[in-house]
């Protein structure tokens, strides 16, 4: 069996400004609501694609998105996947309920390697400004995301940060808006690894848009990622297990799962 793990937003799954950028061939389809509102989007055509791949595969979701923004996006949900990984690989979804073995795992890890949520706060309360700090979210009693304008925030400030919080444990990191600050043991890697050790599999296939998902895509045995997305830019080094795909947008989505439904076929068949 072959054990697919992918990334879902701008990879699996389009805002509708994505879909505006990179138009669609087929007719798009809601993915995700919130409130009533349509959020994100497939299309027909990879959705039915990605219900064969949910059949054909051990596929696991895999997001940096809190437990409840993961559980609205009803069209990951309906396909029941047996396990998903949110919150950055803080939590492990086995059967629809969160794995308690990993997360005491995971907690003891973060514990040990760097310093006390509380002890992270006050040191970037020193360091922080109103002029460019516009809103903070504590994801799942994990890490940080801190929304800033990128217009008033310099890098150096950026650099500065991710040097000082490194010798505290702590991974900094500037994707667009969003300003994370994650324990650096606090990776999607190290779920897949613990993931890896319960599931019986002949190959490892991952796919993924953007800088962190880079050591889920180094640990695969063959990775995938779009040409819209920022992993070929911010990447240490060429993954040389990896495709970098000239598609962008939902063509990229229905080339990936084309390739791994192919790859499936050519695995032989195991108990999970």
């Amino acid at each position: 069996m072959l054990l697919f793990t992918s990334d879902l937003d701008r990879t699996l799954i389009y805002s509708q400004r994505m879909m505006d950028l990179y138009p669609p061939n087929t007719m798009p389809v809601i993915a995700e609501r919130k409130n009533g509102e349509a959020l994100s989007m497939m299309t027909e055509v990879t959705m039915s694609l990605l219900q064969q791949v949910q059949q054909q595969t051990l596929f696991v979701p895999v997001t940096t998105r809190a437990v409840h923004q993961y559980e609205r996006i009803h069209a990951i949900k309906e396909l029941r996947p047996a396990f998903a990984i949110t919150s950055n690989g803080g939590t492990i979804i086995e059967q629809g309920r969160p794995n308690e073995e990993w997360s005491k795992i995971l907690r003891k890890r973060i514990e040990d390697s760097a310093i006390p949520q509380a002890d992270l706060v006050r040191r970037f309360d020193r360091i922080k400004s109103e002029q460019w700090l516009q809103q903070s979210f504590y994801v799942d009693e994990l890490f940080y995301v801190h929304y800033v304008d990128c217009n008033v925030l310099q890098n150096d400030e950026v650099q500065a940060m991710i040097q000082d919080f490194a010798a505290y444990g702590w991974h900094v990191l500037l994707q667009g808006r969003k300003l994370y600050f994650l324990p650096k043991v606090l990776t999607k890697e190290a779920a897949i690894s613990y993931l890896k050790e319960h599931c019986t599999y002949n190959m490892h296939v991952a796919a993924g848009d953007s800088i962190m998902d880079y050591g889920m895509l180094a640990s695969a045995d063959r990775g995938y990622t779009p040409k819209h997305g920022d992993l070929k830019d911010k990447q240490p080094q060429i993954l040389k297990n990896s495709i970098y795909s000239a598609y962008s947008g939902e063509a990229f989505t229905k080339y990936l799962l084309e390739d791994v439904l192919q790859l499936a076929a050519e695995q032989p068949i195991v108990e999970v």
